[in-house]
């Protein structure tokens, strides 16, 4: 019966198995097929794609700005332009430190372009290839930031820059923090037209990356900048105080005293800490370089406990829950002072450091007070042509000078201009110029003074004014010749005065 079944089933498969066989064949076949197809549909979607992104590499690769050389070997990962939008640079053209409290603010066309380069080709080595390529494009260097300069690690520099300043909105192929970093910014002018060039280069372990922004600046705005935090700061405290009382040092009186003057205007306090190797001397002589570079001038430096305890006349102002606002962190730390002023057309702006040591850290305050400049009787030269005719002399109070000093202020200058017009008018006469003090202080000292500060004017007016110096002599008379009481401070302010007498 087991024989019987088997010879039925070979039987069977014997009938039928050409028909199964074709249709297994055709089943095959079929299989096959797709597979070949699905296959080739891969290989060319696959083919598709690198076509794709070798076309995209290929027209990236010609998105390089016409203005700035590509450092050989870089390679384009990401290209935007934008046509118009407001673009903020952390500089200053009155100094070449990071300034991110009043960054310059650019508004035209945008274009970004991001590379990548072998990582051999590190930050410092690049800062040092673009500095030299942007000058031989035609570029002049503004700022050129090593990892040291900067002062910051790359990721604050990266928050800073493209979050805090907004300059990241422009997008970006890979992020910018990266283990090491520098920065350049450079400018030419084209037709024109200011074009700048920003580039912040981050190292990472695989790869150097390069991002680079071109700002074709239509309108160009620098926030007026009175003074700055001491270069890598950190700023603990920012007090922005409003309209008040603020007593300042603005010099020593002939006694060598300090004298101490109460002025009001926008006062702000900034409390800051500086990086360890810096010491106090070191940022009061920044800040006298820096005031003097801005066209402004010291009043006072040094280390006068007076002019110490002036800087502690303020109260009412918020202690951040310490004892004193004013020497907060370091009540008997500081020791050096610094008092300068930048004089405008409608403002003066005060600036004041006081620095010191707590323990192995220094510690400064930056007070900035903006008041309203002295209103000047603004002397012409056909007001003097008239006190000539009239009485044959004119008081000058247009001519200012700090107290004990024979410097002229710089407010002094169109005074001087209009004096001088009339001197050049007038070449056939002579004339004495004659300097006057108040009575305080040592009368031959007073003498001496009022006769350097007629000599200081005489030779501003022969110098840059080219007024002939056979016109004029100087004379000083200091207190022998008042015009008010010495009594009050008004009649102190009347009798300090220049006059130009008719010989």
């Amino acid at each position: 019966m087991r024989k019987l079944s088997l010879l039925l089933i070979v039987g069977l498969l014997i009938i039928i198995s050409p028909s199964m066989y074709a249709q297994i064949n055709v089943s095959g076949a079929l299989n096959r097929a797709s597979k070949e197809v699905k296959k080739s549909s891969d290989k060319k979607e696959a083919d598709e794609k690198v076509q794709a992104e070798e076309t995209k590499k290929d027209e990236l690769d010609e998105k390089d700005y016409p203005l700035v050389t590509r450092v050989e070997g870089s390679v384009i990962k990401y290209h935007k332009e934008t046509k118009w939008d407001e673009y903020k640079l952390p500089i200053s053209f009155n100094d070449s430190y990071l300034n991110w409290e009043a960054p310059a603010k650019l508004e035209g066309k945008i274009i970004r372009i991001q590379y990548s380069i072998s990582p051999d080709n590190n930050p410092a080595y690049l800062l040092k290839v673009y500095k030299s390529s942007l000058v031989k494009d035609g570029f002049e260097i503004i700022m050129a930031k090593n990892k040291s300069d900067i002062a910051m690690s790359s990721s604050s520099f990266s928050g800073k820059y493209y979050n805090s300043l907004g300059n990241g909105k422009f997008g970006f192929a890979y992020k910018t923090a990266g283990k090491d970093h520098c920065f350049i910014v450079a400018k030419i002018n084209k037709d024109g037209n200011d074009i700048f060039v920003a580039i912040y280069i981050s190292g990472f372990d695989n790869t150097t990356l390069i991002t680079q922004d071109i700002i074709e600046a239509e309108t160009f705005e620098q926030e007026k900048v009175i003074a700055t935090p001491f270069r890598g700061s950190s700023v603990g405290y920012d007090d922005k105080l409003g309209y008040g009382e603020f007593y300042v040092c603005t010099g020593k009186t002939l006694e060598e005293k300090a004298e101490i003057k109460k002025i009001e205007g926008y006062v702000r306090n900034r409390f800051c800490s500086v990086p360890a190797g810096r010491s106090p001397l070191e940022i009061i002589r920044n800040y006298e370089e820096a005031i003097t570079n801005s066209g402004g001038r010291v009043l006072m430096a040094g280390t006068s406990k007076e002019c110490i305890d002036a800087f502690m006349k303020v109260n009412g102002h918020p202690d951040h829950g310490l004892t004193n606002y004013n020497y907060m962190m370091f009540p008997r730390g500081a020791y050096h002072y610094f008092c300068g002023i930048i004089p405008s057309e409608d403002l003066d702006y005060y600036v004041v450091v006081v620095a010191g040591k707590v323990e192995q850290s220094v510690f400064y305050h930056l007070v900035t007070i903006e008041t309203k400049a002295m209103e000047m009787d603004m002397v012409s030269a056909e007001n003097i042509n008239e006190s000539m005719i009239a009485e044959g002399h004119i008081a000058i109070y247009d001519i200012l000078f700090e107290t004990g000093k024979s410097e002229i202020n710089l407010r002094s200058a169109a005074a001087l201009k209009n004096i001088a017009k009339f001197l050049i008018a007038n070449p056939e006469k002579q004339y004495l110029i004659v300097g006057h003090t108040d009575n305080v202080g040592d009368f031959d000292a007073n003498i001496k003074l009022s006769t350097d500060r007629a000599n200081a004017i005489v030779n501003e007016l022969v110098e840059k004014y080219s007024v002939n110096s056979d016109q004029l002599k100087p004379y000083g008379v200091g207190s022998a010749s008042p015009v008010a009481t010495n009594s009050t401070d008004e009649g102190k302010a009347k009798n300090r005065r220049v006059e130009i007498v008719e010989q």
